[in-house]
């Protein structure tokens, strides 16, 4: 799966890592593994990246804070909701819902934060 790639190299190095283990659990819900474990570990990374932003936005103040927040709180409330979901399911919500949204996600509101980054010098 490709994603794009920002001007903020710490987001593109927390979405690569995060594309990984959604590869990961899209191979083995395909294969029709018991992907609980897989599934905790990717839910357990999308915090951490979205810890990640909301930490650096809130340190630089960032103007779109709240739309990128709620955003993110959206995602993990349904990431959430997965839990004991059978693999159908959640082929069908990953692949109809997630990546789409994942895309959309980078190409508009983390581009635009990534240049915020970018223009304070965000560390």
């Amino acid at each position: 799966m490709q994603i794009k790639m920002l001007n903020y190299e710490p987001m593109n190095e927390v979405h690569s890592n995060e594309v990984k283990l959604l590869e990961k659990l899209l191979k083995e819900l395909n294969e029709n593994k018991d992907v609980t474990n897989t599934l905790e570990e990717f839910i357990k990374d999308v915090e951490e990246h979205f810890t990640f932003e909301e930490g650096l936005m809130k340190k630089y103040d960032f103007f779109a804070y709240f739309p990128h927040k709620m955003e993110h709180d959206k995602i993990i409330n349904e990431l959430y909701n997965l839990r004991g979901k059978d693999n159908e399911y959640l082929k069908k919500y990953f692949k109809e819902h997630f990546i789409p949204w994942l895309d959309n996600h980078i190409l508009t509101i983390d581009t635009v934060t990534a240049g915020f980054f970018n223009m304070v010098g965000a560390k």
